[in-house]
């Protein structure tokens, strides 16, 4: 093991330590409660595996905007980092691992393992063009205001601002990880399974935007690839 990779595990051991104590009065805690760009209403305790098998516990939540795991050290909100030291993070009874961008949810694993990445982007609520027309444009100052150079966070989004939802649908399997939005993209990725799938998802009223309704598609794909 180099020095330097000795180095890195070091102040990531130090910086869990450091989030054993975490000091922040009720003001505080109830400002960082049901922000629309975190995945989770309020910061709450979970454990980090890292891949050394060292595990540490943490006041975590996940901001969809950046893809970055969270977390409180005494009076401020800082970012994760190091996640390719990672192995899994528990957080509300859900699994998350980490990818080349942010972690992902392990909704089910199995042979064929169904992902989520919860991701999102900021929206300028815009600026009258005439008429009562408003503009609405993608704002990339936003994540430069919020990620300071330092590491420290400022959670709460702007009133001028809103956070829109763009998570993607990933599955594992023989070719690596394939991505999906809709029914289409998914009968894509099983063409030799079409037809059963298609009558699975008609009987069942499969809804590609449900959770619960995926799961139960793809614990039955897994059957089928038995």
């Amino acid at each position: 093991m180099t020095k330097r990779r000795i180095s890195v595990i070091k102040s990531l051991a130090i910086t869990f330590s450091l989030m054993l104590v975490v000091s922040i009065n009720a003001q505080e805690a109830d400002s960082l409660l049901n922000l629309p760009n975190l995945l989770f209403p309020k910061f709450t305790k979970g454990i980090v595996k890292l891949k050394d098998g060292k595990m540490y516990t943490a006041m975590l939540n996940y901001e969809t905007v950046e893809q970055a795991m969270v977390f409180l050290q005494k009076k401020l909100t800082l970012r994760l980092e190091n996640p390719e030291l990672v192995d899994t993070i528990y957080l509300y009874n859900k699994v998350f691992i980490p990818f080349e961008k942010g972690f992902y949810e392990v909704v089910l694993k199995a042979p064929i393992t169904f992902f989520i990445q919860h991701k999102s982007y900021v929206e300028s609520l815009g600026t009258p063009v005439g008429y009562g027309a408003m503009s609405q444009t993608t704002s990339s100052s936003y994540v430069r205001q919020v990620f300071g150079s330092n590491g420290a966070i400022g959670l709460r989004i702007p009133p001028d601002f809103k956070v829109v939802d763009d998570s993607d649908y990933w599955v594992r399997w023989i070719n690596g990880m394939e991505k999906f939005s809709s029914k289409a993209q998914f009968l894509r990725i099983f063409s030799d399974k079409e037809k059963a799938l298609k009558q699975f998802i008609a009987k069942n009223d499969i809804d590609f935007k449900n959770n619960l309704d995926l799961i139960n598609l793809f614990t039955y794909v897994n059957e089928l690839y038995k």
